[in-house]
């Protein structure tokens, strides 16, 4: 793996990156990673273009960005049908490191909508959106990408995108080695980025299952073609992994003093309604460093307010749970 990943006017270094998670990766869990550090750059949630249109990027949790954040790439959703031209005058104004367009969401709900793993099915109108983007920016642009619909035949349409991404200007692709049927329980299948590598001359980030520094370092010749890696889930229930990933020194963790700090943070950025949820999410992940953390979790979901879900939460962690040993974690 390269020591950084370059993009127009851009130098991600180290390239370790955080995958764009719904529920998740908002406004305020970017700032407890920026806490943490040891990563190259964050990306938003996934934001739907029309609904970009009427917030106020300053403001709102899904599109706020820190100065202490670093490089943040904005992740954007789309049909095509939406306004793209007045979705990019209006990110014009952002300081952001480049945007993402979703190809790979395989939720039935996005593709219903035409997006995510819809739009990179169909090559024709992927193309007009490509065409619309580059037509009126010129920065920096990425794609994240799942391998297609069919295990036995997806290496001629994969490749005919591939073609498409490189006639188009994109500079980078994070691939997800899953089928957009498949959900979490089949692994993802990390012995095809050698291949996906070898097929384009654009860097290829590597997603998907990636837990520890020992599954890259056990699986080397796997990885060793990749331009990046990003994390995902596993950085949900360990914020200050990427630092692992990167080689720095190892930090004390006080697990409850973590998730008081992110419930505060949390409270800053959204009303008590939304933070509510947001921390249900995080708590579901976080939950994970403990041997007994279904109960933790069992808790939470019971609580009806976000001043419930904090006592709850603390209840749990003050009482210093016994961690997990496991790094092969299982999210559904």
């Amino acid at each position: 793996m390269l020591e950084s990943l370059r993009l127009p006017d851009a130098v991600i270094s180290p390239p370790l990156l955080l995958a764009p998670m719904a529920g998740v990766t908002h406004s305020a869990f970017r700032r407890l990673l920026a806490d943490f550090g040891g990563y190259g750059a964050l990306f938003t949630e996934m934001l739907s273009a029309s609904a970009f249109l009427h917030e106020s990027p300053e403001q709102s949790p899904f599109s706020k960005r820190r100065p202490c954040e670093g490089a943040v790439i904005y992740q954007f959703r789309t049909s095509g049908e939406e306004n793209l031209e007045a979705v990019l005058e209006k990110m014009a104004g952002l300081d952001f490191t480049a945007i993402d367009l979703n190809l790979g969401c395989p939720a039935p709900k996005i593709q219903c909508q035409a997006s995510g793993a819809a739009l990179f099915r169909d090559f024709d109108r992927l193309r007009g959106v490509l065409t619309r983007i580059r037509r009126c920016y010129q920065g920096a642009l990425t794609v994240k990408v799942r391998l297609g619909d069919d295990p036995e035949n997806w290496r001629g349409p994969f490749l005919e995108r591939l073609r498409l991404f490189e006639d188009a200007g994109v500079q980078a692709i994070t691939v997800h080695p899953r089928f957009s049927g498949e959900k979490l329980k089949r692994r993802a299948r990390w012995s095809e980025f050698p291949w996906l590598a070898a097929q384009t001359s654009l860097p290829i980030i590597g997603n998907g299952d990636i837990c520890s520094p020992r599954d890259v370092e056990a699986n080397a010749a796997l990885f060793a073609p990749l331009a990046g890696i990003m994390l995902g889930r596993i950085v949900a229930v360990k914020p200050w992994i990427f630092r692992d990933f990167a080689g720095l020194p190892k930090v004390e963790v006080d697990h409850a003093e973590v998730w008081e700090r992110l419930y505060r943070y949390t409270l800053e950025d959204m009303p008590q309604d939304r933070a509510y949820g947001r921390m249900k999410e995080f708590s579901f992940y976080f939950a994970k460093n403990f041997f007994f953390g279904h109960e933790m979790f069992k808790r939470i979901q019971g609580a009806r307010d976000v001043e419930g879900v904090r006592a709850a939460a603390l209840g749990f962690l003050e009482g210093k749970p016994q961690l997990s040993s496991s790094e092969r974690l299982n999210f559904t």
